[in-house]
């Protein structure tokens, strides 16, 4: 079996799984192809994909289109399966998926679920009615990150195999233990904008009891346009945490940060996955994410973490409320954390959850 993965971008939240999948009996060529290398929202965060010839995976960056007809004559009719990124989301992949039909190969979508910040979902569904109906039959196989829009999926092709589906991180060992500290250490990793909803965060924390909020520090990595007004409310008069802004951090920085704090925070208003959940997960850190992100897929057993609704700072405060009580819990079960995350999320747990799907 072959495999072409056709995307936007040279994925860092993909290309851990990828890297694994020669690793397995019955597969034959790994090859991605994208218009770039890295995003450059992504590279101000830090992020770096690297790839090489010992990964056994055959890379092609902004190929022509005569080097993409190429690629698809050559595995034209050799049990091949062909993987985008959406239909239509990206005009690149989409000319490439046009250029695939004719050919005797198996094609299948790898997506993000439908973007809720912006529109609803009604309007998502209409859209694609539109534009993207037409297409469904070429598709076999659908996975789709999370598992909470499986069933719209299905809806527009019943013969659709719909998949859960998860981003995953290039896996980094720890290297330090618990924080030696007497608080609970809470964490905020991403950038500071509305959409992130960081000051939900401060909300929740400052509706704890005086008594819990000094038991509580917090640290925030990362910068955006909200970055002063959450300054401002971290240090109001009636707020009695010790808060920390680290501004923007290189990604190995943060993974050392991350290591002394123990709860990560990942509140959004949406958040299509949130890969920096699988970062705290492979670390050991517990995580808290709202019910808007598409990694509390991750969260369905309370040893890895907890889901607050995204509109109420006082479900989030309970939430924290129970980790500052269980605050040596979190800290004696960070190795567990670590070893659930080896299983279900590492690079090559995806590779083998992701061929099975296959089959």
């Amino acid at each position: 079996m072959n495999l072409l993965l056709f995307q936007n971008c040279i994925s860092p939240h993909q290309m851990p799984y990828i890297k694994e999948l020669k690793s397995f009996d019955g597969v034959d060529d790994v090859m991605v192809v994208a218009p770039v290398a890295n995003l450059s929202d992504r590279k101000e965060m830090g992020w770096n994909v690297c790839w090489g010839q010992d990964d056994g995976v055959a890379v092609y960056v902004s190929p022509s289109d005569s080097e993409v007809q190429t690629i698809l004559s050559q595995y034209d009719g050799r049990d091949t399966w062909c993987f985008f990124s959406g239909i239509r989301a990206f005009p690149e992949v989409f000319r490439w998926f046009k250029m695939s039909i004719g050919k005797a190969v198996k094609r299948g979508i790898i997506t993000e679920p439908p973007y809720l910040y912006a529109h609803p979902l009604w309007q998502h569904a209409i859209r694609f009615a539109i534009k993207d109906l037409k297409y469904v039959g070429y598709f076999d196989k659908v996975f789709v990150m999370g598992d909470e829009y499986l069933s719209y999926y299905k809806f527009w092709n019943r013969k659709w195999s719909v998949v859960p589906f998860m981003y995953c991180t290039e896996w980094k060992d720890r290297l330090i233990g618990a924080p030696p500290v007497e608080q609970l250490r809470i964490l905020y990793v991403g950038a500071l904008s509305k959409r992130k909803n960081v000051s939900v965060l401060l909300e929740a924390v400052r509706l704890l009891e005086n008594d819990l909020q000094t038991q509580v520090e917090i640290g925030i990595i990362g910068d955006g346009d909200e970055r002063e007004m959450l300054e401002e409310k971290a240090h109001e008069a009636h707020f009695h945490s010790v808060t920390t802004f680290y501004g923007c951090q290189h990604m190995e920085d943060v993974c050392q940060i991350m290591q002394q704090y123990d709860v990560l925070v990942l509140p959004s208003l949406y958040d299509g996955w949130g890969a920096v959940v699988n970062e705290a997960l492979i670390l050991g850190l517990y995580v808290v994410c709202s019910d808007r992100c598409g990694a509390k897929f991750l969260l369905k057993d309370a040893q890895q973490g907890m889901v607050f609704r995204t509109h109420s700072p006082a479900s989030l405060k309970s939430v924290l409320r129970e980790c500052v009580k269980k605050k040596s819990w979190i800290r004696d079960t960070i190795h567990s954390r670590i070893e659930w995350a080896k299983v279900h999320i590492s690079g090559k747990a995806v590779a083998k959850y992701f061929l099975e799907n296959l089959e």
